[in-house]
């Protein structure tokens, strides 16, 4: 069983709702963002994505980490097995790379936004980014503590130390993830009943949402448990169902999205669900055979998802 925060997209399917008094001349029943023009509403878009981007480049390394403190917490039980030590690898960070021409920076919260909800994202973008990068340094020490073997000297105390603070950077992380998301999924939900109200191209947004929204759950339910028996009949429900979205939803007319240039991203996202269907099976099967998901199949599933994230952002872009 694996416990995260599903944070890779914002897949929230309801108008997030913000109560308000009728004194600021806004329409009866009107939210903050709900009476934005079009344009203001895509700049908010654009600026969320930017946080939705950033959380799922950081999502496989914060997993990668979690999995290297339990294997080095289980090494340091058995300081003479060398091998324990060699299998933890040190994870990847890809660098955050600003596209040329970029106006919509992370770490300025674009003015469409009211001056409460740029505040927060400024103050919480730069905390966790901080954050994450001392989360980053400590990860380093740990791999420089097992290349140096110093846990011989010190028989794991560093060692266990370094976990601990690693697991609590990372439970901070998560919380304060948590919140920025809460709060994008808000804002960008509001955003985007604005964008999608005239849309030509709604059909394919809200069926590519739903997907993904369901694909999220069918994985996190994966997860949920050590015995594969225990979800297993709850699995294939929600697989069957799944299979049924992508077989009917691949089909959708894909006119308007041709009108668009945006037929080769919704054909892409289609046939990468497909594939991630495929792997969700033999997966399955394996778990069924070994009586549990092993943390790899869960990765690649997770990584199968990512694909999707980036397909439904390529189609919007």
């Amino acid at each position: 069983m694996r416990t995260f925060i599903c944070s890779s997209l914002v897949i929230a399917m309801f108008v997030g709702s913000i109560s308000c008094n009728n004194t600021s001349g806004k329409k009866p029943g009107a939210t903050e963002y709900s009476e934005n023009s079009a344009e203001k509403a895509s700049r908010i878009i654009e600026y969320t994505n930017l946080i939705v981007d950033m959380s799922n480049k950081h999502n496989s390394y914060l997993e990668d980490v979690v999995n290297n403190t339990n294997k080095l917490e289980e090494a340091l039980k058995h300081p003479n097995d060398k091998y324990r030590f060699i299998t933890i690898n040190k994870p990847f960070s890809a660098p955050d790379f600003q596209r040329f021409n970029q106006k919509v920076k992370i770490d300025e919260p674009v003015k469409e936004l009211s001056d409460k909800d740029q505040k927060f994202f400024k103050d919480s973008i730069a905390q966790y980014k901080a954050l994450f990068e001392s989360m980053k340094a400590t990860n380093n020490r740990m791999h420089e503590y097992i290349t140096a073997e110093d846990y011989k000297d010190d028989k794991g105390a560093k060692g266990y130390a370094i976990i601990d603070t690693l697991r609590n950077q990372i439970a901070e992380l998560y919380s304060l993830k948590s919140a920025i998301v809460k709060k994008v999924e808000v804002v960008a939900d509001e955003s985007e009943q604005i964008i999608l109200k005239d849309s030509p191209l709604k059909d394919y947004i809200i069926a590519m949402k739903k997907d993904m929204a369901s694909v999220r759950s069918f994985i996190d339910l994966l997860g949920s448990e050590e015995k594969y028996a225990g979800i297993e009949a709850k699995a294939k429900a929600q697989y069957d169902l799944l299979e049924k979205a992508q077989a009917e939803h691949s089909q959708i007319n894909i006119e308007n999205a041709k009108k668009a240039n945006e037929d080769h991203s919704f054909n892409t996202f289609y046939d990468d669900f497909h594939k991630l269907l495929l792997n969700a099976r033999k997966r399955m099967r394996d778990a069924g055979e070994k009586g549990h998901f092993e943390s790899y199949d869960l990765e690649s599933l997770d990584s199968d998802y990512d694909s999707l994230v980036r397909d439904y952002n390529n189609f919007n872009s």
